[in-house]
């Protein structure tokens, strides 16, 4: 933060109405003097002391508000939700026909329905062989996946992308009891079964379950596995 000067006080002049107001102008002066260094400071500038109060104050209000509009909605007398949508739907189909080999079909969908939360592509491929007694006959395929960039995370308000499985729950929000990735400003994550089993945030790596087949470098520092799947450390930047 650089440093801030003031000027001394003027030496006083004319009447006492005159002088009035120059005292005015030198206290006005130093009012905004004093309003712009605090506008510059940054947390991080701050005591570790201060840092702490601030960050606590700022969790507080903010679990305050959650509660609060969580009561306001439980308690409202009337409730009105409006939300434009725009939704279409595109549709592909393959078929091909061999007297000798049988049927191959294809088909292909996609939802897209748009609001003001987000943007939802809901994709649906399947595939499937009919029409002779082979070990392939009968075979069928179904993928269901969906893309949706928009408000991701309605509790903490955080707007990104979400890649997973099966769509959606009645009630619109993600299924995250299949899989399914996010992105936003300051996380990626990985969800399976409810769970956020890997996720990167604040220059750091979590993972519930890692699986390392060959090295992990840590600084100057490798983890190595070797053929007879021991596990040897090596310094010095590797092999």
């Amino acid at each position: 933060m650089a440093n801030t000067f003031f000027d001394s006080p003027p030496m006083l002049r004319g009447t006492e109405n005159e002088q009035l107001a120059q005292l005015y102008s030198y206290l006005m002066t130093v009012s905004d003097k004093l309003n712009t260094a605090l506008m510059t400071i940054t947390i991080e500038q701050m005591t570790p002391e201060t840092q702490s109060v601030i960050r606590e104050s700022s969790e507080n209000r903010e679990a305050q508000n959650n509660a609060l509009k969580s009561m306001i909605v439980k308690t409202a007398e009337i409730v009105r939700t409006e939300m434009q949508e725009i939704s279409t739907q595109l549709n592909g189909s393959v078929t091909a026909l061999s007297e000798q080999f049988g049927t191959y079909e294809q088909e292909l969908q996609a939802n897209i329905r748009a609001t003001a939360q987000g943007i939802l592509q809901d994709y649906h491929f399947e595939e499937r062989i009919s029409g002779l007694e082979t070990d392939t006959s009968g075979f069928m395929r179904r993928i269901n996946q969906y893309i949706f960039c928009g408000l991701v995370d309605p509790v903490n308000m955080k707007y990104g992308i979400a890649i997973g499985e099966n769509v959606t729950k009645q009630d619109g929000t993600l299924d995250t009891a299949a899989r399914m990735a996010t992105f936003t400003m300051d996380e990626l994550a990985f969800y399976q079964g409810e769970s956020k089993v890997a996720y990167v945030t604040s220059n750091a790596f979590y993972i519930t379950d890692g699986v390392v087949t060959k090295s992990m470098t840590m600084g100057r520092h490798i983890w190595k596995v070797l053929s007879d799947n021991s596990l040897a450390l090596l310094a010095g930047g590797g092999v």
